[in-house]
């Protein structure tokens, strides 16, 4: 239950603190909603300052929906490329498109138009229509059950859904008309700056007054996050496979839906004892008819391994990938399904992050032959 605080001023001692010195960003301190929109979707899962050279770089590329609706697949996920979660830059392009065509090329300002757009959920929808919009919606993240959490003493789990949707509820009754933006961005700010996970900085917290959880001497106790560890560890071998006389290597580019969609990837298996076993994850979701998928398999049954590369690991949100990169040769004419790709081309190309590492892999190799 949320313990009553009777003086809620600490929203204003908030705002006073973040209008003092937030940080500078350079989404901030503009009401477009378009950079609004980039800005909170590149943030996802990612660390500012690893976001502002890509919104800087993808602010060049695609400056306004209309240069991004008009913008094709591959040259988005290659600015996008580094970043990880590529459904994010597919869902992008897609909801430019619909913005485009049914919204006059901008961004909705209804809450119910904003959720049928792919990619954006509540948060997402909350924060852009906020900031852009100055409609009084809460924007509910990590940071904000965090700090909420603290505020009130919040003895909930905080990743289950009822428990956002009261933090969602109780700040939504608090949250200033005058500046609903900037209250969802001061939340976010000290979570983020002040009120961290591990060694919160209460002495630093300009509402340490109002805190329960600093009060009872709760702070690193909160919130409370009990999840389920359903997290996959798979191993895989990746297959670096030369054409010296074309100087080029077989890649393909997976399919827009699923795992990896729409980037580039080497022939990839789980087992080296069983054949069967080859490429099953970069076809699985896909729904590949059966013809292609036993095609691609009888295609890397006759790969050879001709020397072992080295190690590398990837942690994706669902699944952990212990990879072993071999140069391998091909005993066949016909490579269904897959490219050869010049080197010199490579680059031009949107690789993962976990096949960017078998990229790195290959170069270090080389400087080391």
């Amino acid at each position: 239950m949320i313990k009553p605080i009777p003086d809620e001023a600490w929203v204003r001692k908030l705002l006073d603190w973040f209008d003092a010195g937030n940080r500078i960003m350079p989404w901030r301190n503009t009401k477009d909603p378009y950079k609004r929109w980039i800005s909170e979707i590149m943030l996802q899962q990612t660390k500012v300052e690893t976001v502002i050279p890509y919104y800087e770089k993808f602010m060049t590329c695609f400056p306004n929906i209309q240069a991004l609706a008009a913008a094709n697949e591959d040259d988005v996920l290659k600015q996008w490329e580094g970043l990880g979660y590529y459904s994010r830059a597919r869902n992008l392009l897609k909801a430019a498109r619909i913005m485009q065509e049914e919204h006059d090329g901008t961004f909705p300002e209804s809450e119910k138009e904003a959720l049928k757009l792919p990619g954006i959920g509540p948060y997402t929808a909350a924060a852009v229509l906020s900031m852009a919009y100055d409609m009084p919606l809460s924007s509910v993240d990590g940071n904000v059950m965090r700090v909420f959490s603290r505020i009130y003493a919040l003895k909930e789990n905080v990743l289950e859904p009822r428990a956002v949707k009261l933090v969602r509820t109780k700040l939504e009754s608090m949250i200033p008309k005058d500046r609903p933006g900037d209250f969802n961005e001061s939340m976010m700010e000290l979570g983020a700056v002040v009120c961290l996970p591990n060694n919160p900085r209460c002495i630093d917290c300009p509402i340490q007054n109002s805190c329960q959880a600093k009060k009872s001497g709760l702070a690193q106790e909160l919130p409370i996050r009990i999840k389920k560890n359903n997290k996959k560890i798979l191993e895989k071998h990746v297959f670096v496979v030369w054409n010296k006389k074309k100087d080029a290597l077989l890649l393909k580019r997976n399919p827009s839906k699923g795992l990896l969609g729409g980037m580039w990837v080497f022939p990839t298996q789980e087992s080296l004892e069983s054949k069967q076993g080859l490429v099953q994850e970069n076809n699985k979701g896909y729904n590949n008819e059966n013809k292609e998928s036993e095609e691609e398999t009888r295609l890397l049954t006759t790969m050879v391994m001709t020397r072992k590369i080295g190690k590398a690991k990837h942690i994706f949100s669902h699944q952990q990938w212990n990879m072993t990169i071999y140069e391998a040769e091909i005993d066949s004419s016909d490579i269904m399904g897959y490219q050869w790709i010049q080197l010199s081309e490579i680059e031009k190309l949107a690789f993962p992050e976990v096949y960017q590492k078998v990229l790195r892999s290959i170069s270090l190799d080389s400087a080391d032959s």
